[in-house]
Order: C-alpha cells, then structure tokens, then sequence
C-alpha cells in the first residue's frame, strides 16, 4: 500500500491498494472554498501521474507469475498451503504472488516451479510465450529500478551448457564449422551489432536482444558496424 499526504490545506489523503488485479484509489477531501479545491485537484492529479509511473515500473516485475502459479496449482489440485509446505515458503507468500503484490528471490520462485512439475521459463512467461525459446520476462526487480533479472531465452539442454563472451574489431569476421544435430546457440548482444551470416540468409541482433538458432549448420559472425562488438554466447548441446 502506498499513502501519499497533500499538502495540509487540502486535507486530502490517497492511498493507493492493490488486491489482485484491482486498483482503488481513495481521495478524500474536506470542504473547502472552490479555489482551494481546485490547487487541491491539480495536486491530485500531479500525484495520480508520479503514481502510474511507479506502478508502470514495478508491476512488470514477475507479471504473470502470479496467474501461472495460481494455473498450475488448480490444475494440480494443491491448495496454497499445500504448495507453501511443498516449497518451503509460507501460505502468506503463495497468496501474496498469486495476487502480484510481492516480489521474491529466484530460488524461491524456482522451488515452487519444481513442486508445480514445471521450469522456471514456464513460470515467468506470459501464456502465449510459454513453447517459444526466447522469453524474455523479469524476473526480479530490485529497490532500485536499475536493478533487475531478465530471463532472455531459455531451451532444454540434454547433457551441458557453455557460457561464452565474445569481442569482434570492427569489420572481424569468424566462420563457424557447423555442430552436431541437437546443438543450439543463444546470442545476446552487449555493445555493436552482430550479423549472423547463414547459407541463404542472414540476421543482424543490435545491442541489447537475444537470437536463438540450430548451429548445425555453417555460419558466420561478422562486426559490420563501426565500433567494437561484444556478445555473450551460450552453446547448449
């Protein structure tokens, strides 16, 4: 809950709930004479701005877990309690996630997606999102909106995952033999940009996204821009 007091004059207060996915907003102002209440409206609604801009931050944070979560254990016929005792978290934080008013840590998150039967990509993706490679979702949000978890991409591994960086000088190119069937490679992209050169195509990943791709095949990364590019490359075979 959030309580903001306007200034003493307007006698207003706004608070500000959230239960589920409703959002009430109370404002309560004693009778004044009309200009006074009209500085008190304008004060109202700097408020409702500076208000939707913080909930616009922070309710991106694990959006649709709470309606997965909430999925998954009526399908499993669990009760809250159930799943808190399962998962070695209380009753009070399934219900709080389930109604998206509380944020959690990773290993927690991922102890309920275990006791629910799924992986942590499933839990965080939106519906639609949920077969698909790249995903996309954050998952943790920090006091600061600078801090944050983003789950990029996610695909299932048989037997090991290799964690690369990678640094190309401009106008460097690196061909690639192609890889057994069943390997995949996740690029994102920190600095430049990066053109994966393919037999009859090509895919240029700018700085900040991701690309999912089958590396049985030949390939070729290749700095066609005009600074340094650095990527992280993630071989899953």
């Amino acid at each position: 809950m959030i309580v903001i007091k306007m200034s003493a004059n307007c006698g207003a207060l706004l608070e500000l709930r959230e239960i589920g996915d409703i959002l009430k907003l109370i404002l309560i102002v004693q009778y004044t004479a009309h200009i006074a209440l009209f500085f008190c409206f304008v004060q109202y609604i700097a408020q409702i701005f500076l208000l939707i801009h913080f909930m616009s931050q922070s309710s991106t944070v694990l959006q649709h877990v709470g309606t997965n979560i909430r999925l998954l254990r009526d399908e499993r016929d669990l009760s809250q309690q159930d799943l808190a005792d399962q998962a070695g978290v209380s009753r009070r934080t399934i219900a709080a996630l389930e109604t998206g008013q509380v944020n959690i840590s990773l290993a927690k998150l991922d102890s309920i997606a275990a006791v629910l039967g799924v992986d942590f990509k499933t839990i965080v993706s939106a519906p639609e999102h949920k077969e698909h490679a790249v995903v996309n979702a954050l998952a943790w949000q920090g006091e600061d909106e600078e801090s944050k978890a983003t789950l990029l991409a996610s695909v299932p591994s048989r037997s090991q995952v290799e964690l690369w960086i990678w640094s190309l000088a401009v106008g460097e190119s690196y061909v690639a033999e192609a890889d057994a069937d069943g390997w995949q490679e996740i690029i994102y992209v920190l600095e430049g940009e990066l053109t994966i050169q393919f037999t009859d195509s090509k895919k240029i990943i700018s700085a900040g996204s991701s690309f999912i791709f089958e590396s049985s095949v030949t390939y070729t990364y290749i700095n066609s821009s005009n600074q340094v590019l650095k990527f992280t490359r993630n071989v899953v075979y």
